[in-house]
C-alpha cells in the first residue's frame, strides 16, 4: 500500500489515531490498475478523465457524469462522500472506474459501517461508471479498494443498478473469481422505452383504440384554445429560459403546493441549472415542450445518449383537462423510437406510476447488490446480513 499524503500534513504522516488529509492508493493485480479515494473538493483535479471516461462507457448512467455529479457534490455532499477512482497505470494514464462512495452505518439492523454508492434525492440510477472493455477488472479494483484496502468496511453496496446491465453482470463475474460473497437486495421494476420488439409499439397501439381516441378528442379540443405546437431545445441561447420555465411551470402544479418542486429549494433548483446547462453543452440533453400560443402547457427534461434517463415531466394544471402531459409523452416517445441511436430510456418513474406504465410496456428490474472482503469474517458478515434480509422477507412485520 502507498499513502500520499497533502504537503501540510506530512508531519502527521506516522499518527494513525488523527484524521489525516490523506490520498490512499491501493495496487490491486487486475491489469494494472490502481484505486484511488479522493475528496470531493479534489474533483476538479480529474475532471479531464472523467469526461474522457463518460465517453467510452460500458453502460450509461448521466447521473454520475460531470456535468451533473459536480453541481451535486457542491449543493448535496457533505465531507464524508469520498470519490472511487480506478486508474490504469501509475500515473492516472487513463480512469477506467468512478463511483461517489460514501460510509454508511447499519444495516440489517446491524451496527455495521459499509461503503455505499452515494446518490442524492435527484439520483435515479446508481451504477458506477465503467470504461468498455475493463468490466470485470474496475469493477474488481473497486471492491478491493473499498473491501479490503487500508479504508474498507465491513462491506460495499451497490444500490440502483439494472440487474441484466454491464455493471450488474461485471460484480457478479468479478465477486466470483474473488471468492466475495455477494446477493441482490431492494429489487423492483420500473417502466422502460425500449428500442425494438414489443416496447417498439406506436403509443397509440399501446394505448388501445378508446383511450387513444380519447386523447385525440382532447388534442382536437386544446387546438380549440389556440394554437398547440411541440418543440425540442437545440439553440443553447434557449437553454437558459427554458430552465427558468420548467421550473415555474412545474412550482405551479402540486409538487409547488406540496413544498417538493425543484424551485421549492434553492439547492435543488441551483442544481438542475447547472445540470441541465451541462447536459446540453455535453450533447446529452433532451428537452422538449408543448406550447399553446408560444406558452409552455408541458415540459419533460431527460438525459443520455442511446441509453438515457426520463428525469422530470410537468404541466399547467390549468389545462389539466386536456392532459397536456400525456401528450407531450406522446410525442416524446414517437421521436425516441425513430431515432436510430436509440437503445433505452429508463423513466425513473415509481414502479406504479400510472401515466408512464400506460405509454411504456417495457420494464427494467432495478436491484441492489451486497458484497464482501475477502476476509472470511467480511463474508461471514455478508452471510448474516443475506440471512436476517430472507428471515424478513418470510415473516411479515419482522422488520417494522
Amino acid at each position: 500500500m502507498l499513502l500520499f499524503y497533502d504537503a501540510e500534513n506530512v508531519a502527521t504522516r506516522h499518527n494513525f489515531a488523527a484524521p489525516l488529509s490523506v490520498r490512499a492508493i491501493w495496487p490491486v493485480n487486475h491489469a494494472k490498475l490502481h484505486g484511488e479515494l479522493i475528496s470531493v473538493n479534489d474533483a476538479a483535479s480529474i475532471i479531464a478523465p472523467w469526461r474522457a471516461l463518460s465517453d467510452e462507457l460500458a453502460e450509461e448512467n448521466p447521473f454520475f457524469e460531470p456535468w451533473a455529479l459536480l453541481p451535486a457534490l457542491q449543493h448535496f455532499a457533505d465531507p464524508k462522500v469520498k470519490l472511487a477512482c480506478i486508474w490504469r497505470g501509475p500515473g492516472r494514464e487513463q480512469l477506467v472506474g468512478f463511483a461517489p462512495m460514501r460510509v454508511m452505518r447499519g444495516y440489517a439492523r446491524l451496527p455495521l459501517r459499509y461503503w455505499a454508492t452515494w446518490m442524492h434525492r435527484h439520483c435515479y440510477y446508481g451504477a458506477p461508471l465503467i470504461r468498455r472493455g475493463y468490466e470485470k477488472a474496475a469493477m474488481a479494483a473497486l471492491m478491493e479498494l473499498l473491501c479490503d484496502g487500508p479504508h474498507s468496511q465491513a462491506m460495499l453496496r451497490l444500490p440502483h443498478l439494472a440487474s441484466t446491465g454491464a455493471a450488474a453482470r461485471a460484480v457478479a463475474i468479478a465477486a466470483d473469481d474473488d471468492q466475495r460473497h455477494h446477493y441482490s437486495a431492494g429489487e423492483f421494476s420500473r417502466a422502460a422505452l425500449i428500442a425494438g420488439g414489443d416496447a417498439a409499439a406506436t403509443p397509440e397501439a399501446v394505448l388501445g383504440k378508446k383511450r387513444a381516441g380519447k386523447l385525440q378528442r382532447q388534442r382536437n379540443r386544446l387546438g380549440e384554445r389556440g394554437n398547440p405546437s411541440i418543440r425540442t431545445l437545440t439553440d443553447g441561447r434557449e437553454c437558459a429560459r427554458w430552465t427558468e420555465e420548467f421550473l415555474a411551470l412545474e412550482g405551479k402544479g402540486w409538487k409547488g403546493q406540496r413544498g417538493t418542486s425543484l424551485n421549492s429549494h434553492y439547492a435543488d433548483a441551483d442544481w438542475f441549472r447547472a445540470a441541465v446547462k451541462g447536459a446540453f453543452e455535453a450533447g446529452k440533453l433532451r428537452f422538449m415542450r408543448l406550447d399553446l400560443d408560444g406558452r409552455p402547457i408541458a415540459m419533460l427534461v431527460g438525459w443520455g445518449a442511446g441509453s438515457g434517463c426520463s428525469f422530470k415531466t410537468c404541466y399547467d394544471p390549468e389545462f389539466a383537462r386536456y392532459s397536456p402531459g400525456v401528450l407531450l409523452e406522446i410525442e416524446n416517445t414517437k421521436a425516441l423510437l425513430s431515432d436510430p441511436d436509440f437503445a433505452m430510456m429508463d423513466s425513473c418513474a415509481a414502479s406504479d406510476h400510472p401515466m408512464i406504465n400506460s405509454l411504456w410496456k417495457g420494464r427494467r428490474t432495478i436491484t441492489g447488490v451486497n458484497i464482501s472482503g475477502r476476509a472470511p469474517v467480511k463474508r461471514v458478515v455478508v452471510r448474516l446480513c443475506q440471512a436476517l434480509e430472507d428471515l424478513r422477507a418470510m415473516v411479515p412485520g419482522l422488520g417494522s
